[in-house]
């Protein structure tokens, strides 16, 4: 057995999916935090520091432009390239290439269901875990070149430094460091398993992530650990990295700011369990989603600037633009647009739960999968 494969689908609690099958159908028609200028959103929370602070404006408007139908539930971000096109996992296993119209344009199959985000790195390959304990490497054309193997499922996001390498966890409890070419650089074994948590890195090129075990570890670039912090609970969450400061939640509603040395420097409760990873806005507000149905705004002074009530709970990872509004799904099937203040600019209500997490491109729109198995395309 590779692993519990079903975890994911644990933390529903219960969620039920009940929705018929579409086949690739189409309707319609300069922060501190950004990584660059370009239209890409190449990887989870679209950068290495895994802020989810884009360089781009979201759109003003809540128009629904198209909508695509895989064969399986959508749980990863899109991820954008530069010229535009879309990359979407599926638990149906496929990797889906989509043009800004709605146009598949390539599927590949891994061999078991995916729930991981891919990441794109500096040559164009997509890299993407699977529950069939591969790591997968595809070019552009949609023709694979590699797979590494953990045998032990992977759900946590991979992420690509500069060189090339790619770092993700396994249930197998291993950070996993490997090249471009698929060989293994090295691996770090924590006490337990790694679900969703997903890597980030820093610009003192320290790697974080955290377990089950209850730990957020810095390792670095060659494996060797700098520190590890204590949590009250399980890491399910990845890190975001502001200035001198990484951000963390453990499930059970405690966001954690973490000096670079591996010291305290606050924690929160927030007041509900959470799966959401916190996102950062460019006047250092953490924005994170909580499993009683609330956006939350947390000040980078660890006191509460402002709660958004949502229908119900809130375990994707919002993505914040240039504006600092911010883009969030929620179980209730919406996709909310809210300002830096708490108010609601926008809502869209799709077909079902969103545990996806928003991309923006430099058009202005917004891509976002749903478990009613379809990719969805947002505009003005």
């Amino acid at each position: 057995m590779k692993g519990n494969k079903n975890y994911v689908k644990i933390l529903m609690l219960g969620f039920h999916f009940l929705m018929f099958v579409g086949i690739f159908h189409c309707v319609g028609s300069d922060t501190m935090y950004a990584a660059d200028n370009s239209s890409a959103f190449p990887m989870f929370k679209y950068n290495r520091e895994r802020t989810g602070k884009v360089s781009v404006e979201g759109p003003s408007k809540n128009e629904l432009k198209w909508y695509i139908s895989s064969a399986g539930e959508i749980w990863s971000t899109p991820l954008i390239t530069e010229e535009g096109n879309i990359y979407v996992t599926s638990t149906d296993g496929n990797l889906l290439a989509v043009s800004p119209e709605g146009k598949v344009l390539w599927v590949f199959k891994s061999g078991d269901e995916i729930y991981t985000t891919p990441a794109i790195g500096e040559n164009g390959d997509v890299y993407f875990g699977s529950v069939d304990g591969n790591l997968y490497a595809v070019n552009s054309q949609g023709k694979m070149k590699w797979k590494f193997s953990v045998n032990n499922a992977i759900h946590s996001s991979p992420v690509t430094d500069e060189e090339g390498n790619i770092y993700f966890g396994a249930y197998d409890g291993n950070v996993y460091a490997v090249n471009n070419q698929g060989k293994l650089l090295w691996k770090f074994k924590t006490g337990a398993e790694i679900m969703t948590a997903s890597p980030a890195i820093g610009q003192n090129v320290a790697i974080y992530i955290g377990s089950w075990d209850k730990h957020l570890y810095a390792l670095k670039k060659d494996g060797s650990l700098i520190w590890k912090f204590q949590t009250e609970d399980k890491i399910d969450a990845s890190p975001a990295i502001g200035e001198g400061v990484i951000y963390i939640a453990d499930v059970n509603g405690k966001l954690y700011a973490i000096n670079l040395d591996g010291t305290l420097k606050w924690g929160f409760d927030l007041g509900s369990r959470t799966h959401s990873s916190p996102a950062l806005c460019s006047d250092g507000t953490i924005c994170i989603g909580t499993h009683d149905g609330n956006l939350c705004a947390v000040k980078n002074n660890g006191s509460l600037k402002w709660k958004f009530k949502t229908e119900k709970p809130v375990t994707a990872t919002p993505t914040v633009d240039i504006n600092d509004v911010i883009y969030v799904g929620s179980w209730d099937g919406k996709l909310y647009a809210i300002k830096n203040d708490g108010t609601l600019k926008w809502e869209l209500a799709l077909g079902s739960s969103l545990l996806s997490s928003p991309a923006i491109d430099s058009r202005n729109n917004i891509y976002i999968g749903c478990v009613d198995w379809r990719l969805y395309a947002v505009g003005q």
